[in-house]
């Protein structure tokens, strides 16, 4: 047992002499000095690691003066009070007052037990107050940051209640807020917003201010120095976003509707030519007419996805979903992989475990991903294989993986977090594929994220890239195998 140093401050000599028997026992070492401001002074250059106060020091009735015991100096050491069997109101208001423990005199029975549970109460008492130290220092530092940020930021209580605005809050909602509701005082409701009503823990959200200018928010938990619970939201200007998804959206919408008649006509028209409806057609002219042709069709499936987008950004993406097996929508692309990957001189293996659980999706939309992504992969491979797997992973409910991996150039570390962005493509003069227009892999995540589930991807440049898809699975299902 560590050695311990203990101090009795109080005049009766035969409580000190019973205490100190006893601690010697232990080898603990103990001092004995009257409870004065001698006494504390005598305790401190004995550097005592606990107090032992006698409560016969206070007048009649009077609890443990622990303010005044600290600023004479014994400010991390616990304080037990020594009292008598008959002062039990004494005993109870000194440990509303501070005291850790009380010991009843006369001291028949083993002190040790009792100064020994003291010493660990103040210990975890001294950690709690290094721990709210660190969090109100902490809190001051964050609360810093925030008030020098040019975007505005704000805290509030889990009742709603704002609690911090920084500057370029204030210059945007108005000055004098705290206490007031944040529902009301920024967005004049009555109840709180559908996102923080939802969501107890951290959050995303978009909103227009008063000041007519698009904020994107994030929000964090954080506890201040009373150990409370608040919630620390920071906004980001995304005004020039949202005017270039405006200027997408209507771009998107306009072209993509105007191209689809004459699309239309010329696939009709080279129909009828092909067919020989206009007269006879040499070899050279049904040479020319299938260039058109496979020119058109490519065209065709970019407008389609301009108008997929379209109404990705318009919140007009609707599914037709249903129970389905994830064979059942390889099934829908497969021969077409297949057939791109043989004229490309690669290898497509798809493994698809038969007890996989079923999910809930348009399977159309899904074989569409799964197109998308494994034709990327046909496109960016020289040489190797393409490798389709789907897995079962049981957590969040569980979740059916799929996974298209492949073994080709791989995609730029600068790039990685762009590529799921509208029109971004990627410029790699070390192979050469057919233009595009840059809107699959973000159709693909949209559609995804749609189905409840999540896409992302993972790739070393020259080693290969792994796309993996995760959705959930069909409910009444069990989620554990």
């Amino acid at each position: 047992m560590k050695v311990y140093k203990v101090a009795y401050l109080g005049s009766d000599s035969e409580a000190a002499l019973a205490f100190e028997f006893a601690l010697s026992k232990a080898g603990m070492r103990f001092v004995s000095a009257t409870g004065d401001q001698s006494g504390v002074k005598k305790a401190l250059e004995f550097n005592a690691d606990i107090v032992l106060w006698d409560l016969d020091n206070n007048p009649q009735g009077k609890p443990i003066p622990l303010e005044q015991i600290r600023k004479a100096g014994l400010v991390k050491q616990p304080v037990a009070v020594v009292v008598s069997p008959d002062n039990v109101d004494g005993a109870i208001q000194s440990l509303a007052a501070g005291a850790v423990d009380f010991i009843y005199k006369q001291v028949r029975d083993d002190p040790l037990p009792r100064i020994v549970a003291a010493l660990n109460v103040g210990q975890k008492q001294r950690r709690i107050d290094w721990c709210n130290r660190v969090i109100e220092d902490t809190n001051k530092q964050l609360h810093g940051i925030l008030s020098t940020l040019k975007d505005p930021a704000y805290g509030v209580s889990p009742e709603y209640q704002i609690l911090y605005m920084n500057r370029a809050a204030e210059e945007i909602f108005g000055e004098g807020l705290r206490g007031g509701a944040c529902f009301h005082m920024f967005y004049d409701r009555t109840e709180p917003c559908e996102i923080c009503d939802k969501s107890k823990g951290p959050a995303r959200w978009r909103a227009v201010l008063k000041n007519g200018k698009s904020y994107r928010f994030i929000s964090a938990l954080i506890r201040n120095e009373k150990g409370e619970v608040e919630k620390i939201a920071v906004g980001t200007d995304v005004t020039p976003d949202e005017e270039v998804r405006k200027i997408h959206k209507t771009f998107i919408s306009n072209v993509s509707h105007d191209l689809r008649t004459p699309l239309a006509a010329i696939d009709q028209y080279v129909n009828i030519m092909m067919d020989g409806l206009a007269g006879e057609l040499t070899d050279e002219q049904r040479q020319c007419l299938d260039v058109i042709k496979r020119s058109s069709f490519r065209l065709g499936n970019i407008v389609e996805n301009l108008i997929d987008a379209s109404n990705i950004l318009s919140g007009h993406f609707k599914l037709k979903t249903q129970v389905a097996t994830v064979q059942e929508i390889l099934d829908i692309v497969l021969d077409r992989l297949q057939s791109q990957a043989v004229d490309k001189g690669i290898t497509l293996q798809v493994q698809v475990p038969d007890d996989l659980p079923l999910v809930y999706a348009d399977k159309a939309r899904m074989a569409q991903v799964i197109a998308n992504i494994a034709g990327n992969s046909i496109k960016f491979t020289e040489q190797g294989m393409i490798q389709i797997r789907a897995g079962f992973m049981p957590r969040d409910g569980g979740r059916v993986i799929i996974s298209v991996e492949d073994t080709g150039i791989g995609i730029p570390k600068e790039d990685l977090g762009k590529i799921f962005e509208l029109f971004y493509r990627v410029e790699n003069d070390n192979v050469y594929v057919e233009e595009g227009a840059g809107l699959g892999l973000a159709i693909s995540r949209e559609i995804a994220r749609a189905h409840g589930g999540t896409l992302w991807t993972e790739s070393l440049e020259g080693m290969g890239s792994a796309f993996h898809i995760a959705l959930p699975i069909h409910e009444g299902q069990q989620a554990t195998r």
